[in-house]
């Protein structure tokens, strides 16, 4: 009852805040026109039912239309047992919306003629060379037999994961072979560097010849080690200095030291089979715990997982993919490096119905189209049950952040937030 009770304030205070915080925002005629403000509102009553539900503890919805931010609001609590309620500026676990930040990472070292797409993987990371076909898997000892590959993993390949690098977690025939030889698929609180896990993954074998599959995997976390050695630097030093703070993205980093960042941490719950939310266990001896990212050795940089930022931070990033390579006149990447990575890498290889993109999935002419959709959306998620899209046609950025993991709920919020969004443009 208390829970409701608190629930209904934030329901009648949220959006006062939310008003109060743009009421001096300069909102363009043009942005006004072309989207119903009210419509927005819907987003508050589709995630206080999620809250009320016991889906989630909270959320973080932001909505820009034309570079400026219509609609941000967030709704239940950073921590239930504490009651703190959660603000628009906390901070999320992003996991795999890490992905798109890495990718770009590698568009900029090409960019600079650092590296090239079809250069092989070897040439940065020699345990790379002469890679092999997995054939087979002996489930009692997790022994297997290989066969060569025809050719070797290119950068390309990684980017847009066709390398034949899979997930353990994902995969059960991949999974004892990784954990056998210690790969971390998300992050970890030991004193390990990505250096030493990449080279001990390079060293065991592909799923399938390179560039035959789209197999979604640990291919991004790949290319943060390639990032180190094409730079030079330490791959979370190259995206401080050549994104984040270009950006001003202030809070989003792997690991955070400030004690005032590390208080906007949302907290991590868990749905169960016996319980609808949880704390996710705190266990400081795993390789995903509660702790990450403010605890632990803070040495591991995954590629793929391991970046934490608020909606403020990733709608800048977003907004600079969607006017190609630039933010407030700031210039990160080409507008035709941009556009290119926009398109379609993966030929007629298909992921669902969609294509890939190098860092994104995007909708193709005969892609899915639901919930409103136009063709050359871009989007990706995160495991911790974030999401967001780019969406050129209304050249628009949508963001939504939770923190759930495992979560059961995320189709009952993903579909139904983007038909809001997308519904509440004036045709």
């Amino acid at each position: 009852m208390k829970k409701n009770l608190v629930l209904i304030i934030l329901a009648f205070l949220s959006p006062l805040v939310t008003q109060a915080q743009y009421s001096s925002a300069s909102f363009t005629t043009k942005s006004t026109e072309r989207i119903n403000l009210d419509s927005l509102n819907q987003i508050g009553q589709l995630l206080l039912e999620a809250i009320d539900n016991e889906w989630i503890a909270g959320a973080v919805a932001l909505v820009a239309v034309d570079g400026e931010v219509v609609y941000e609001k967030a709704f239940g609590y950073r921590n239930i047992a504490q009651e703190i309620a959660l603000e628009p500026e906390d901070i999320f676990r992003m996991a795999s919306m890490t992905k798109p930040i890495t990718s770009i990472a590698i568009l900029k070292l090409y960019e600079d003629g650092k590296l090239n797409f079809d250069d092989p993987v070897s040439k940065y990371i020699p345990e790379f060379a002469n890679p092999q076909i997995l054939v087979d898997v002996n489930p009692l000892d997790s022994s297997y037999t290989t066969k060569p590959a025809t050719r070797e993993v290119t950068i390309h390949d990684l980017l847009t994961h066709t390398s034949g690098i899979s997930y353990g977690f994902a995969d059960t025939l991949m999974n004892k072979i990784y954990a056998k030889a210690g790969i971390i698929d998300l992050t970890t609180l030991k004193p390990i560097k990505i250096e030493e896990s990449i080279a001990k993954l390079a060293k065991l074998p592909l799923k399938h010849e390179p560039g035959e599959k789209f197999t979604y995997g640990l291919s991004i976390d790949v290319l943060g080690r390639v990032v180190e050695v094409a730079s030079g630097q330490s791959f979370d030093q190259y995206l401080i200095e050549n994104i984040f703070d270009p950006l001003g993205m202030n809070d989003t980093r792997f690991y955070f030291d400030d004690e005032a960042q590390a208080a906007r941490l949302t907290t991590m719950y868990a749905n169960t089979r016996r319980e609808a939310l949880i704390e996710f266990p705190e266990n400081p001896n795993a390789n995903m715990s509660a702790f990450f990212p403010i605890k632990g050795a803070k040495t591991y940089f995954s590629g793929g997982a391991g970046l934490s930022s608020t909606a403020q931070d990733y709608f800048k990033f977003c907004q600079m993919v969607l006017n190609d390579g630039e933010l407030n006149g700031l210039k990160i990447l080409k507008k035709e490096t941009v556009a290119y990575a926009k398109n379609n890498q993966i030929g007629e290889l298909r992921m669902g119905k969609d294509h890939f993109t190098y860092g994104y999935q995007v909708v193709p002419e005969d892609g899915d189209l639901r919930f409103g959709r136009f063709h050359g959306k871009i989007s990706w998620g995160g495991a911790f049950q974030t999401t967001f899209w780019i969406d050129p046609v209304r050249n628009s950025v949508a963001i939504l952040l939770t923190q759930m993991y495992p979560s059961y709920h995320q189709q009952k919020l993903y579909g139904p937030f983007e038909k809001i969004v997308n519904g509440s443009f004036i045709d």
